[in-house]
C-alpha cells in the first residue's frame, strides 16, 4: 500500500535463489487455517511462488503471482481440487499488498470455503474459480514441506520482492481486520 512503511521486512532476490522452508513435526487442521502476509514485488511479468506446501507433484499447494502479474491459489491432489486466478493484476512495485487467505472447507457453500482478501477488501472477480470440495484436505498445514519464496516440487519458481508479517492460523478462517486496519487520517490500510 503506497503511503505506509512496513518495518522489518525480508528480501527475496530471485536471482540469489532466496527462500525459506520448514516441514512441521506434526499436522494442524488441513481444512481451516489463514495465511496473511504484506507483500512488495521486485520483479513483475513472471511466475513467482510466494508459499507452496506438498509432498511430490500429485500432492500440492500454492499462492503465487502469474506471468500476467495475477495473483493465483492452486490445489493439487492428483487433479486440480482449487484453483482461484484473480482478474485484479499486481503491478506496482512500489505497493506493499496485504493478502489474507481464508480457508475453511467445512462450509457448505462452496464459495465460502475459500477467501482471498486484499488490503482488507474480498476478492470477488476471477477468471478462473474452482472451489475445493467440502471438507478437503489441504497439503498446507500437513507434515510435509512447506516453502515461503520457491515452488518445492520443482525447486524453481523463486519470488523477488519483500515480505512482512507473515502469519500462518491454525484452525481458524480469519478477515483481514484480524491483522489490519484503515488508518483514521490517511484512510490507508496498515497493519496492526
Amino acid at each position: 500500500q503506497q503511503g505506509y512503511s512496513i518495518n522489518n521486512s525480508l528480501r527475496f532476490r530471485s536471482s540469489a535463489s532466496a527462500y525459506l522452508n520448514r516441514t512441521p513435526a506434526s499436522a494442524g487442521s488441513q481444512t481451516t487455517w489463514t495465511w496473511s502476509a504484506w507483500v512488495k514485488r521486485g520483479t513483475l511479468g513472471s511466475q513467482q511462488k510466494i508459499f507452496t506446501a506438498g509432498s511430490s507433484g500429485s500432492l500440492f499447494s500454492s499462492f503465487e503471482f502469474i506471468s500476467g502479474d495475477n495473483f493465483q491459489f492452486y490445489a493439487y491432489n492428483g487433479s486440480t481440487n482449487a484453483y482461484l486466478v484473480t482478474t485484479q493484476v499486481f503491478r506496482d512495485p512500489s505497493a506493499w499488498y496485504h493478502i489474507v487467505f481464508a480457508v475453511d472447507t467445512t462450509q457448505a457453500t462452496a464459495s465460502n470455503r475459500i477467501k482471498i482478501y486484499v488490503n482488507g477488501t474480498q476478492v470477488t472477480a476471477f477468471s478462473t474459480s474452482t472451489y475445493p470440495s467440502q471438507n478437503f484436505a489441504f497439503p498446507i498445514n500437513n507434515n510435509v514441506i512447506h516453502n515461503i519464496g520457491r515452488d518445492n516440487i520443482n525447486v524453481a519458481y523463486y519470488f523477488d520482492g519483500y515480505l512482512a508479517d507473515v502469519n500462518f492460523i491454525d484452525g481458524s478462517a480469519k478477515t483481514p481486520s484480524d491483522f489490519g486496519e484503515t488508518d483514521t487520517i490517511t484512510g490507508v490500510w496498515k497493519p496492526k
